[in-house]
């Protein structure tokens, strides 16, 4: 039996093959958990004995098996590694610390996003952090440091205009995809809120968000905080694309019967993503989209605070500073229009 579990708990590999003729055999202790050691188990049989052989690209699969990503994660990572990360083809063993130096001094100049850098930086410590942990290779992704962000960086937000998230929902084909997506970017609610929406919390044209979802199994839980409850109000071309499935006999406005399984939401957003060319964002940043139109379009700041259930509104006043500057600077040209009338 290749994969055994040891008297002090943990978890031992044996692996046998035929390499040039010869019986060569490998023994790996010291795994935390069985799945932790079959998945060793299955890439030193596809890579060679001790996966050393193994490119970057092949660990970076088995990094995101293990983890378990989301479709929308595993899109970002694999994305972001081909376009980035000229290094992806190597064996993992022998990418050293200084060509990982001299790719990040280039990435520094490649004219990418000091975030987007920061975060691909990210996914590559976290692939040679799995290869260390699982296949005790070395971790020269920790050489790897983040950059530090200027001023214009931190105005930075990933977000779509509305017409961009237009186009991405003509690419969403289920009508209750399309409308959870339309409910996320429209109101500004965190994903779990939407998903435990009811018809019964509904009233005209308003909506009780007291209650979030992350896996049906699990039934109902607390918002993220106890200001997180609220009622809030919904535009007319929400509602009317709601209506129907509010209109249903089925409690869950989004998914009918039961609530839609988190794992089918990430895979249809990616896949709307892909198909319809607009910028890769994650589902999260519907609800910086929404904030961020509503803040720019000159809703006062506590309202929006209000309307995201955030706990503070320094909350708000911190994430969304950059586009406060800027209604400022919109409120000190009306104040200098409007006193070029006075005379004094």
């Amino acid at each position: 039996m290749p994969v055994i579990k040891e008297q002090n708990g943990t978890w031992t590999v044996r692996i046998s093959k035929r390499v040039d003729g010869k019986r060569i055999q490998k023994v790996k202790r010291g795994f935390r958990t069985r799945k932790e050691a079959s998945m060793y188990e299955t890439a030193a049989k596809a890579e060679g004995i001790g996966s050393t052989a193994a490119s970057f690209e092949t660990m970076l699969g088995a990094y995101l098996d293990y983890s378990e990503a989301s479709d929308t994660s595993r899109y970002l990572k694999t994305t972001f590694v081909s376009k980035h990360f000229p290094l992806r083809s190597e064996p993992i063993n022998k990418i050293t610390k200084e060509m990982l130096v001299n790719w990040r001094n280039t990435l520094k100049t490649s004219g990418i996003a000091t975030r987007t850098a920061n975060r691909g930086m990210g996914y590559i410590r976290s692939v040679f952090s799995y290869a260390n942990e699982i296949y005790g290779l070395p971790n020269n992704g920790s050489v790897l440091k983040s950059f530090k962000l200027t001023k214009e960086d931190k105005q930075e937000m990933e977000v779509w205009s509305p017409q961009e998230f237009s186009r991405f929902l003509e690419y969403v084909p289920d009508g209750y995809y399309k409308a959870y997506f339309a409910f996320l970017f429209w109101s500004g609610c965190r994903r779990s809120e939407a998903l435990a929406v009811c018809r019964d919390d509904f009233q005209g044209n308003t909506v009780r968000i007291w209650r979030s979802i992350k896996h049906y199994s699990n039934g109902f839980l607390p918002l993220k905080t106890d200001t997180s409850e609220r009622t809030i109000a919904l535009d007319k071309k929400t509602m009317d694309l709601l209506k129907p499935f509010i209109a249903d006999a089925d409690p869950f406005v989004f998914g009918g019967n039961r609530s839609l399984p988190i794992t089918n939401v990430q895979r249809e957003f990616t896949a709307a993503i892909k198909a319809s060319g607009v910028k890769p964002i994650r589902i999260h940043d519907l609800r910086h989209s929404h904030a961020s139109l509503l803040i720019a379009s000159g809703v006062p700041v506590l309202a929006v605070s209000k309307r995201l259930g955030h706990s503070s509104v320094n909350i708000t006043l911190n994430t969304y500073a950059h586009l406060l500057q800027k209604t400022e600077d919109e409120m000190i040209e009306t104040i200098d229009t409007l006193r070029q009338k006075e005379k004094v």
